[in-house]
């Protein structure tokens, strides 16, 4: 009768520790990659949000080859009226900010220089 084998030959040994190496040699470059790919998505991301502000920018300067355009922005943010036309502006009544009881003339750094300006001419 021949001798038991043993459970575990040689060979069998052999090749678990070749799998064992082959694995703990591939774990961290395959760590590397993913992570570089993650980051590689997280850049496609960032690359396409800044793509679509950059477009959104373009649009905007190409608003002004539009000659009305830019005289509708020039009536409406710096009050520009075509001659013969009559302008009424209504200043608003400064509201008072808490802790400005006793502060008069000070800038303040909420209100535009035109509003600090205004404010000044017309009060006496």
């Amino acid at each position: 009768m021949p001798p038991p084998r043993a459970a575990l030959t040689t060979r069998a040994t052999l090749l678990a520790v070749v799998i064992c190496v082959l694995v703990l040699t591939l774990a961290y470059p395959l760590r590397l990659y993913l992570k570089q790919q993650s980051k590689l998505s997280e850049l496609a991301r960032t690359n396409a949000q800044t793509q679509a502000r950059v477009d959104e920018l373009r649009a905007t300067v190409g608003r002004y080859d539009d000659q009305a355009w830019v005289s509708d922005e020039a009536r409406r943010r710096l009050h520009y009226i075509k001659p013969g036309e009559r302008a009424y502006l209504m200043p608003a009544a400064p509201t008072p900010a808490p802790g400005d009881e006793g502060e008069r003339g000070g800038s303040s750094g909420g209100s535009a220089w035109y509003g600090r300006l205004w404010s000044e001419i017309a009060t006496p």
